[in-house]
């Protein structure tokens, strides 16, 4: 496994946990820039963790992409669903 894919599995494995983390504490929402922070502690450019948040949807997340009136792209995700993770996770 290449040091790549492995900060990109880490960061996977941390959204997971954050998402979980979100909806145990009745958030029913991610904004952009937490997910491009999230992205940064691993090492990934803004663009590879949006991308890579945007393609889990329907594996770790469910729910809908709000596109932003400012930037182009998305602002924020609505979390309909998300599968729980381990309550200790830390992050």
């Amino acid at each position: 496994m290449t040091d790549s894919m492995r900060r990109r599995n880490e960061f996977g494995e941390a959204l997971r946990n954050v998402l979980a983390q979100l909806k145990r504490e009745g958030v029913e929402r991610v904004d952009r820039a937490r997910v491009e922070e999230l992205g940064q502690r691993y090492g990934l450019d803004p663009d590879e963790a949006r991308r890579i948040f945007a393609d889990s949807e329907g594996t770790i997340w469910q729910g809908e992409l709000i596109e932003s009136a400012e930037e182009p792209g998305w602002e924020a995700a609505v979390l309909e669903h998300v599968p729980p993770a381990a309550p200790e996770s830390g992050i």
